[in-house]
């Protein structure tokens, strides 16, 4: 569960004051169309910000996206900045932790000011996705496809790929025990062939010595697309 802050605007004049909320909005289409985010609408954000007299445009540091993130009731805030120098624009993500403020990750890119920006962050879209992989099994294996645990209703989508993984010994931190992951070994790729409500089949791609069986983790995988770094570069 996602909410979009409107993005601030930085450096020189931009043709329009509402491209903050523009840019906001084109992130919440891109991640409604990638099918796994439940993301709050602009009309019902705006609704509960104004019940509790806070707003959601302009400069938001971590600490403001975090409690409005909690009115929100959402466990991850999208929010940012969009910089215009010269003939260049720069987008500026961050995606923050509701839970206790902290930032999981930052992503950003730049392109010509002339450049279609919906474009653009449809492309950033595609690297904040990569921190929220889909994990799940693979239920059944043939020799050439596997069938995984996650559907329609999980956010697959024809063409996704995934790793597959060999799950081995927990580790844990030698003076508290707290357990820190698991041990996890490449057994291949596969590629969504065809996706059923809460299974879907895969064609395998790549397969280690070892082999892809039952039971095996994996992992969703998305490439950074070429289009944003088309568009990137310095003046």
């Amino acid at each position: 569960k996602i909410a979009v802050l409107d993005f601030e605007l930085c450096g020189d004049p931009f043709s329009t004051d509402s491209l903050g909320a523009m840019v906001a909005e084109w992130f919440v289409t891109s991640l409604v169309k990638d099918g796994r985010f439940e993301v709050i609408e602009r009309k019902k954000k705006k609704k509960l910000l104004a019940e509790q007299q806070l707003g959601a445009s302009g400069a938001v540091d971590d600490s403001s996206a975090s409690k409005i993130g909690k009115i929100l009731g959402v466990k991850i805030v999208i929010t940012g900045s969009v910089l215009n120098v010269g003939k260049r624009l720069e987008i500026n993500s961050r995606i923050i932790n509701v839970e206790d403020g902290t930032i999981i990750a930052a992503e950003s890119t730049k392109c010509p000011s002339g450049a279609d920006l919906q474009v653009v962050v449809k492309d950033l879209t595609g690297q904040i996705v990569k921190n929220f992989p889909l994990t799940g099994y693979v239920v059944k294996k043939d020799e050439k496809t596997v069938m995984i645990d996650l559907g329609k209703g999980a956010g697959v989508q024809q063409g996704m790929e995934f790793e597959v993984f060999k799950e081995g010994d927990t580790i844990s931190h030698p003076k508290t025990g707290e357990i820190l992951g698991v041990e996890r070994t490449l057994r291949g790729r596969i590629k969504i062939s065809q996706i059923q409500g809460n299974v879907a089949e895969a064609t395998i791609l790549k397969e280690e010595a070892d082999g892809i069986e039952y039971g095996q983790l994996v992992s969703s995988v998305q490439e950074r697309k070429k289009a944003t770094q088309k568009n990137t570069g310095e003046d």
